[in-house]
């Protein structure tokens, strides 16, 4: 069985580009640019709201839901989108390594 490789936060930092969040993150070989849609940044926590701020704080959650797309085959052309679909599922079933909505909103 293959181990599954660690997908971790890397260079350049998050930032914001027109209405979406962008970060990157690298498995040691290949780095993948993360798109948070505007939407997403929003479904994360209350209240509802898309800054940098929230982009930087929640960076680590976004990673491991870019980390799940990347696994399943989802990106394309080296980007991963996170969309609000994919934040309200990560919520519903109690959030991503552990994470539940209380320990998510609280973050």
């Amino acid at each position: 069985m293959q181990e599954e490789t660690e997908i971790r936060l890397c260079e350049p930092a998050p930032f914001i580009y027109f209405e979406n969040g962008q970060i990157a993150v690298t498995d040691g070989s290949t780095v993948w640019l993360v798109i948070v849609t505007c939407e997403a940044m929003r479904a994360t926590a209350p209240p509802p709201e898309k800054s940098l701020r929230r982009l930087a704080r929640y960076a680590e959650f976004y990673r491991d839901l870019a980390a799940a797309s990347i696994r399943r085959g989802d990106d394309i052309d080296g980007k991963v989108w996170v969309r609000e679909s994919d934040v309200i599922a990560a919520r519903q079933s109690h959030g991503v390594r552990g994470q539940n909505l209380h320990t998510l909103d609280r973050v």
